[in-house]
């Protein structure tokens, strides 16, 4: 059987936003599972961050999982995914892309403060911070992403940035870091990585330039290549 990819992606962000490493990943005979993290019934002012990590443990155990990833808060979902899906239902390893790390690294990473319950990244937002956000990308998929980033809970960043205790994930990983990432130091990932044990690999760009922008397909692949050892994957 083809393993499975699980995709988890970041705040403001959408499932589609893993169309480069989709491709790869499926050219690679992988199947791919991007989902859409949901609002809770109450809309985006009433959800929390449990709210994200119910899902993101649903889809593990919805299906056999070999890898899962995730990028930014996807990154800190998954791992906290880890700590609550069943022993027989967890994943065999992890790829963190520029994550958001729990505690005590968070620490190091800038806090984060908003002025209202919902973040308007796409009712407020405008092209030319998705310009910059994806700088080095094609006109048209800058375009694709401004038309795509999604509003976000603000207590959903703010619980998230207050620090998550979480245990070793227990599996094999890999963090992905942007060398130019205003969001998440490199520095900070850096160390998050070597205090769990987790292989390193930096890529030039910002923030989210390893899953939609210059270095996405650079980061899909060497993911990929650092899987096949870890899963024995041909």
């Amino acid at each position: 059987m083809s393993p499975r990819a699980l995709f988890l992606h970041g705040a403001g962000a959408w499932g589609g936003q893993w169309a480069i490493w989709r491709r790869l990943f499926e050219a690679e005979g992988w199947r791919v599972d991007a989902p859409d993290f949901e609002p809770a019934a109450g809309g985006l002012a009433a959800t929390r961050l449990d709210d994200y990590l119910a899902q993101a443990v649903d889809a593990v155990e919805a299906a056999p999982v070999d890898v899962l990833v995730g990028a930014s808060l996807g990154g800190l979902l998954a791992v906290a995914a880890m700590a609550r899906v069943a022993t027989a239902s967890r994943p065999r390893a992890l790829v963190l892309v520029n994550p958001l790390p729990p505690a005590p690294w968070i620490t190091a990473v800038p806090s984060f403060t908003a002025s209202s319950d919902v973040v308007p990244w796409c009712t407020e937002g405008r092209f030319a911070s998705t310009q910059r956000a994806l700088a080095g990308a094609g006109f048209a998929d800058q375009q694709f992403a401004f038309r795509h980033w999604r509003d976000e809970s603000a207590a959903v960043l703010c619980e998230a940035h207050a620090g998550l205790a979480l245990p070793d994930a227990g599996a094999p990983t890999l963090v992905i870091a942007s060398d130019a990432d205003d969001d998440i130091p490199p520095a900070a990932s850096a160390a998050y990585a070597n205090a769990i044990g987790a292989s390193l690999c930096r890529v030039p760009g910002g923030h989210v330039a390893p899953v939609m922008g210059a270095s996405a397909a650079r980061s899909a692949q060497a993911a990929l290549a650092w899987l096949a050892p870890a899963l024995s994957v041909p």
